[in-house]
């Protein structure tokens, strides 16, 4: 009992030092791994809806168009496919999970520079619309690891505070 009490106290005494302590990020000052995306391709199996990926093609190209860098990057070309598409059964609405995996490859020598994967789902009340914001969903999150500027979504608090 002693030993778990002074264990606590412990404890307490360098929680504080613990949560004040912070890492400054390595990329302080650059931005690593930022490249000059050129363009995109969305590619999947025959399974996968054909408006998902047309609209997930045309979501990502917007915001590479929209894009202006300052300086001169790497030129790269994103390859994106929905390797899997699940629908998962719910009483009110569609909800669908997807695994994409993206990789940049180089313009010059179609080297490829970088590669990853992510999950996402999404739910909608609306079984039509599940597919077109799984879609916007996945163009927001390859914008933003890639930092592209594309054009964030109207949504009712944008439409409530406009200006903010």
């Amino acid at each position: 009992m002693l030993r778990r009490l002074l264990l606590l106290c412990a404890l307490l005494a360098v929680l504080p030092l613990l949560v004040s302590f912070r890492l400054q990020p390595a990329t302080a000052g650059h931005e690593a791994l930022l490249y000059d995306v050129r363009a995109a391709f969305v590619a999947a199996r025959s399974d996968v809806p054909a408006v998902l990926v047309t609209e997930t093609d045309r979501l990502v190209n917007e915001a590479i168009l929209s894009t202006i860098r300052q300086r001169v990057l790497p030129r790269t070309i994103l390859t994106i496919r929905i390797d899997r598409l699940v629908s998962r059964p719910t009483i009110l609405g569609g909800k669908r999970a997807a695994t994409v995996s993206v990789e940049a490859v180089a313009v010059g020598n179609g080297e490829v520079i970088a590669e990853g994967s992510f999950d996402l789902s999404v739910f909608s009340l609306r079984r039509d619309a599940v597919d077109l914001l799984l879609a916007e969903r996945i163009a927001a999150r390859i914008a933003s690891e890639f930092r592209l500027a594309g054009e964030p979504r109207s949504t009712l608090a944008i439409a409530l505070f406009p200006g903010r």
